[in-house]
């Protein structure tokens, strides 16, 4: 079941760079709901990369990012950050709403929810995250 919190982020619009309801990135997206929903504040990282087609850009704040208390959950749960690599690289990234589900932001189309298992994400997945504390 999805919680009632993802509800209203379903359908968002995709921007660029973007950081609110009016349009985010898939980091934007992220970092919106972990301040709204989770009250964790978030570094913006949007001058790391020049655009979010900038696989390599992204892919460098990606790993930066992960590095500033970012740790490896065993068991992923609801508020955890998604890692998915795209053209090899860890490019996109999504927050589970659910153990199997996670919102994200695709470029060019509105924010949705979708299951870990798709045969489109399965293959995809780089790893799951939760700052500053181990899950198990």
């Amino acid at each position: 079941m999805i919680p009632a919190w993802a509800g209203p982020y379903v359908g968002l619009p995709y921007a660029d760079k973007g950081r609110t309801r009016d349009g985010a990135d898939c980091w934007g997206g992220v970092r919106l709901v972990l301040a709204e929903v989770f009250g964790l504040l978030l570094p913006d990282y949007g001058d790391a990369y020049p655009s979010a087609e900038d696989r390599a850009a992204v892919a460098g704040a990606v790993a930066a990012g992960l590095a500033a208390g970012w740790e490896p959950v065993s068991a992923p749960a609801a508020g955890d950050l998604l890692i998915l690599r795209i053209a090899g690289r860890p490019w996109h990234c999504g927050i589970l709403v659910t153990a199997d589900r996670f919102l994200h932001w695709p470029p060019r189309a509105t924010s949705c929810i979708e299951r870990l298992d798709s045969p489109q994400w399965a293959r995809r997945i780089e790893g799951v995250y939760r700052i500053g504390r181990t899950g198990e």
